[in-house]
């Protein structure tokens, strides 16, 4: 389906902030492609597809934190062993931006749901009211939110440097 193919690096995106290690991504890719196929009915307006499509991948990833907590996970997902291996394995960035993306990385991790949702949109280019279409707020309220957020993140990440 061209929906899902074309919104696939979105949607690992997503994982990628909800979930970090490999066996949890793919369980949590899943999830989200049947959320998606069980809410395909129901899309009544291609012109809002991609919004729909983030609203249940963000909806899906918050139940699986959930889910996982509930059931004596935990809630931050810190895989350091991989992020060690993929700032290692990967050739195409210099290392000081590997290791800013693994700083980012794990600061997003540390965000509450929604500020790793609304982190996760705006690195997206969204805007603020299709953030708000997504997440169900005011675009004032995404706006006011959104910077919170990254004022937190700013201050986990140089946390992170300083370490």
């Amino acid at each position: 389906m061209d929906l899902i193919n074309g919104n696939r690096p979105r949607i690992l995106k997503v994982c990628r902030v909800y979930a970090w290690n490999a066996a949890d991504r793919d369980d949590l890719y899943q999830e989200i492609l049947f959320q998606i196929w069980r809410g395909l009915p129901g899309l009544k307006q291609d012109a809002y597809a991609n919004t729909w499509l983030y609203r249940i991948a963000i909806n899906t990833s918050i139940s699986f934190v959930r889910r996982r907590a509930a059931h004596g996970g935990p809630a931050v997902l810190l895989d350091h062993e991989r992020l060690t291996h993929h700032i290692e394995s990967r050739q195409t960035r210099d290392d000081g931006a590997e290791e800013h993306l693994a700083r980012l990385y794990d600061a997003i991790a540390q965000l509450n749901e929604v500020e790793k949702a609304l982190v996760t949109l705006f690195l997206e280019d969204l805007s603020y009211e299709e953030m708000a279409q997504v997440l169900g707020l005011s675009a004032s309220n995404v706006g006011v939110m959104l910077h919170r957020a990254k004022k937190r993140l700013l201050t986990l990440m140089q946390e992170t440097s300083h370490e």
